[in-house]
């Protein structure tokens, strides 16, 4: 269609099976979802809300008041977006488009390529590898310099230094801390004395992925704008406003969920050990290793119901695969397939 731009995507960013399973492990969320009762707590506050009405002003800085607590952060030092997707789109809406220019680094997040392309930003793209560990003398005279950290698919951290070598640029440094939870570490402390820092949150690995609820932590201006940009609060629901508002009833199953998906993710280690299966030490809730046939293994693990990610595909992670640590029942199933598989 002439109409159309030409250089829009033609295919998914983000391939997934939708095979019926036993073990869902290929997506990253949290394993658990919330309990019933917890559940019907948030709708009856859901339910005092009137359906007709858009989200008000009042409500959602009340909600960035409450919200506040959890995340300690001053509520003028972040905002809400709808999912972590969104964070990103926002950082190159304000530091993107035409004649401006962003250093991505790869195998990492697709929605960071994906938002500078449809912004039409000049792109960089410096693969890493499975290794992927960012040199500090590649940051140019970029407009935007993003760092997923803990990084996805690989899992890993960057060096301090490097964070503190980016931020020195006259730059945007955008920082995916999506799976802080599991990493416990943060640069947002960083805000409070340079002003072109930009962290990254998301709900989605807290046993929220299907309500797509992102945070941006950054200085004050930045936030100010970025509503703007937004028109806050119109591009959020009210469902996601009076869930953040009640954040304190899911907590303590939030931590939970954590705490199940370390322990987990050590028996994940075990096994690959005893088979002689590469991998690489994860600050996420995923794992990637990588095996002399992914497509074959992946398949197998297909056809016993167990559900995992085929990043093989990907430059820089040939031969590699991914999976998601699940409830214990799930990676219980995950690890006796893959002695049947490796036996």
């Amino acid at each position: 269609m002439k109409f159309l731009r030409d250089d829009l995507p033609q295919k998914s960013t983000m391939p997934v099976s939708e095979i019926l399973y036993k073990a869902k492990l290929d997506q990253n969320e949290s394993p658990f979802d919330i309990p019933e009762d917890i559940k019907e707590k948030i709708f009856e506050e859901f339910k005092k809300v009137e359906f007709n009405r858009y989200p008000q002003p009042k409500f959602y800085y009340e909600t960035k008041e409450i919200f506040s607590e959890f995340l300690n952060v001053d509520s003028k030092n972040f905002l809400i977006t709808v999912g972590a997707d969104q964070a990103i789109w926002l950082a190159f809406f304000l530091a993107g488009g035409k004649n401006r220019s962003a250093i991505i680094y790869e195998p990492t997040y697709p929605i960071f390529k994906h938002a500078g392309k449809i912004t039409q930003t000049n792109l960089q793209i410096i693969n890493l590898g499975i290794n992927y560990e960012i040199d500090p003398l590649t940051f140019k005279d970029h407009n935007i310099i993003c760092i997923v950290n803990p990084n996805n698919p690989t899992g890993n951290l960057q060096k301090e230094t490097v964070i503190e070598k980016a931020i020195e640029r006259e730059a945007l440094v955008v920082i995916d801390e999506a799976y802080f939870p599991f990493s416990n570490i943060t640069y947002k402390h960083l805000i409070k004395e340079h002003k072109n820092v930009y962290i990254i949150r998301s709900l989605s690995k807290s046993l929220l992925a299907g309500i797509r609820i992102g945070i941006v932590i950054a200085d004050e201006e930045i936030v100010s704008i970025g509503e703007e940009v937004l028109t806050a609060p119109y591009h959020l629901s009210t469902l996601q406003l009076v869930i953040l508002r009640n954040f304190q009833l899911i907590k303590n199953h939030f931590d939970y969920s954590v705490k199940v998906v370390n322990e987990e993710k050590e028996k994940i280690y075990s096994a690959f050990e005893k088979l002689k299966i590469d991998y690489i030490k994860s600050y996420t809730n995923f794992i990637l290793f990588k095996v002399e046939n992914p497509n074959f293994v992946y398949n197998e693990l297909l056809k016993r119901g167990i559900r995992i990610r085929n990043i093989s595909y990907m430059k820089g992670l040939e031969n590699c695969l991914r999976v998601t640590i699940g409830k214990p029942y799930e990676n219980e199933l995950f690890i006796n397939s893959l002695f049947e598989i490796f036996k």
